[in-house]
C-alpha cells in the first residue's frame, strides 16, 4: 500500500512507524496495537500523509484527548514561529528539564572578529554550549550545508574571541537544534566537526524523542490556545505543559492576565498532556 508524502513522493505505508511513535508517547503496547489496527483498516491507496495524520489523531482522541494533543507535536512546533524566538525559548526549556542551565542571551557576544547573536547558551558538568536554534516554517524545510558552516564559523570566532576578550564566554561545544531536517551534506559536515545535530528525526539525536521521553510538550499542543495567550506564556518563560501544570492557578492568571476560568482549562489540559497528577 502506497501513501503520498507532502513532497509528492510515494512511499510504503508502514504501520510500525505509527506504532513506534505511539509507544514513544507513553501508550502501553496492547493499547497501541488496537489503535494501529483501527488506523490500518482506514488507509487507502495513495492516501496523503496529511489525511493519515488526521486519522491517527482521531483514533487517539477516542482513547484520550491528551493523546491526540501529544501526537500533534510537529504541528505544535510550527506554531512557535514564524520568527523563531519562541522556539529558542522552548529549546532552552527542554534543556533545563534535562538538568542543563540554559537561557536565551539578551545581548550579542564579542568574537575575535565580529559580534555574534547566540540563540541559546547552556551549561552542564562544567561545559558551556553554544546552541543555534534553526526554526523551520514547513515540514520539508531543511537546514543546509551553508547554515551549518556559518554556525561552525561563528563558534570558532567566539572561541578565539574568548582568549582575548574576558567579556566573551568560552564555549566547549556547539549544537544545532531544528524542528526540520538536515540535508545530507549538512549532517556530514556537522558530524565531521563534532557538532551535536538535533533534528526532528535525526537518527543520532531526535527532537521528537527528547520531547516524548520526558513529556516536554510545548503548550502549543493544547487545543484552541490563542496566539495572545501563547505570547503571554512566552513573556513569563513558560513554554512547557509540564511547567504550566504545576503552577498556582490564581498566580498564573495574575501573571498572564488570562481570566481564571480560562487558566483553569489550560492548566487541566496541561496536566493531562504532561501526565502530571
Amino acid at each position: 500500500m502506497k501513501i503520498i508524502k507532502s513532497t509528492g513522493e510515494r512511499v510504503d505505508f508502514d504501520p510500525e512507524k505509527i506504532r513506534h511513535t505511539i509507544l514513544r508517547m507513553g501508550v502501553e503496547p496492547s493499547r497501541a496495537g488496537r489503535i494501529v489496527e483501527r488506523v490500518a483498516k482506514r488507509v487507502t491507496r495513495d492516501m496523503a500523509t496529511r489525511r493519515l495524520f488526521s486519522i491517527v489523531r482521531r483514533e487517539l482522541r477516542r482513547e484520550g484527548r491528551y493523546l491526540a494533543q501529544r501526537y500533534n507535536l510537529r504541528n505544535a512546533l510550527l506554531k512557535l514561529g514564524p520568527a523563531g524566538f519562541k522556539f529558542e525559548k522552548y529549546v532552552a526549556s527542554i534543556l533545563n528539564a534535562y538538568q542543563y542551565s540554559a537561557h536565551v542571551p539578551e545581548r550579542d557576544l564579542i568574537g575575535q572578529c565580529v559580534h555574534h547573536e547566540v540563540d541559546v547558551i547552556a551549561e552542564k558538568d562544567g561545559r558551556r554550549i553554544m546552541i543555534e536554534a534553526k526554526f523551520r516554517n514547513q515540514f520539508g524545510d531543511r537546514v543546509k550545508l551553508k547554515d551549518v558552516m556559518a554556525t561552525w564559523s561563528r563558534y570558532v570566532d567566539l572561541r578565539e574571541g574568548s582568549l582575548a576578550n574576558k567579556s566573551c564566554p568560552h564555549f566547549d561545544e556547539v549544537w544545532i537544534v531544528t524542528n526540520g531536517a538536515f540535508s545530507d551534506r549538512a549532517l556530514q559536515f556537522g558530524l565531521c566537526k563534532g557538532m551535536d545535530m538535533v533534528g526532528w528525526s535525526t537518527r543520532e539525536n531526535s527532537l521528537a524523542r527528547l520531547v516524548d521521553h520526558a513529556s516536554l510538550y510545548p503548550i502549543t499542543v493544547l487545543d484552541g490556545l490563542r496566539q495572545w495567550e501563547l505570547d503571554k506564556f512566552s513573556e513569563i518563560g513558560l513554554m512547557l505543559c509540564r511547567e504550566v501544570a504545576t503552577k498556582n492557578i490564581g498566580k498564573l492568571s495574575g501573571r498572564t492576565g488570562i481570566p481564571r476560568p480560562r487558566i483553569e482549562r489550560i492548566v487541566e489540559q496541561s496536566r493531562q498532556v504532561a501526565g502530571v497528577d
